[in-house]
């Protein structure tokens, strides 16, 4: 039996969003600076989310908030950098895309756990 018509949609509209945000990058980067972009791009989403935290213990709220900080700044305002001065969507979203590649072989080396056929599959 096929997928329920929800999580179809659901991820049609996760592509969708995914694939904007190279384009609005493009976009908004002519006219406003990376940061502003950025933070343009997730205030909406923290506000639909907020109602939705829950108290956290202080260690495992650092935590997420280091993994916050990194994949803002250490990935997504490098990308949005690279849009602003000049380097096209389709090569930022080309490299993009082949990072989760790029992990799994790293994470044999630097972190002595070997990816398996599945997780390459996916």
């Amino acid at each position: 039996m096929g997928k329920p018509i929800g999580i179809v949609g659901a991820a049609v509209l996760f592509v969708v969003c995914w694939s904007s945000g190279f384009i609005g990058a493009k976009l908004g980067a002519a006219d406003a600076s990376v940061p502003t972009v950025l933070m343009w791009r997730f205030l909406p989403l923290a506000l639909l989310l907020a109602p939705f935290l829950r108290v956290r213990p202080v260690g495992e709220l650092g935590r997420h908030v280091l993994i916050g900080l990194l994949s803002q700044s250490g990935y997504l305002l490098t990308v949005y950098w690279a849009i602003g001065e000049g380097v096209s969507t389709g090569t930022t979203a080309l490299i993009d895309g082949v990072q989760p590649l790029v992990a799994a072989a790293l994470a044999g080396p630097l972190l002595g756990v070997a990816a398996t056929g599945r997780q390459w599959l996916g």
